[in-house]
């Protein structure tokens, strides 16, 4: 009777401990190339193959995600700007000022094709209005760019 009990809490604590690192990180990427090819463009997005064919000269990459996820795989030279801070967007923004005023197009990730995060950051910049260049959502985000070979494993961001 007591080990029952035992094993009933245990799952309770499993599943609780699960629905909430789902909550707080978001579903499981696992996206298949083909699904993120084949997935319609939201306005503001553009895909990882568009700006390689432009050129990746000039755009700022800003990391929308939690910042132990930016430091732990975020694309190397990428910045971390993000509305899951404490801190308001507007006093972020103001110590990546040159950064982001040096910028001939800002592309704004997160983790993939269902994260809406970057939107939500890339609006908020828009609406602060100091960002001088266009700002984009990277469809896809870290899915998109590891799948384009700009993400290896682990590599920091600045």
């Amino acid at each position: 009777m007591k080990s029952s009990i035992e094993v009933a809490v245990i799952g309770v604590v499993a599943v609780a401990a699960s629905l909430g690192t789902w909550m707080a990180g978001g579903s499981p990427s696992g996206m298949p190339e083909k699904e993120l090819a084949a997935a319609p463009l939201r306005p503001g997005e553009v895909r990882l193959a568009t700006l390689v064919e432009g050129g990746l000269e000039g755009i700022l990459w800003v990391d929308a995600r939690k910042e132990s996820a930016w430091k732990s795989d975020g694309l190397e030279g990428s910045i971390h700007l993000t509305i899951l801070s404490d801190e308001p967007l507007m006093a972020q923004v103001e110590r990546h000022l040159d950064e982001l005023a040096d910028a001939g197009r800002v592309v704004v990730y997160c983790d993939d094709l269902h994260c809406s995060l970057s939107h939500d950051l890339a609006d908020g910049l828009r609406e602060i209005g100091l960002v001088p260049g266009e700002i984009l959502v990277l469809q896809g985000g870290m899915t998109a760019l590891r799948q384009g070979g700009l993400v290896k494993g682990s590599s920091p961001g600045s």
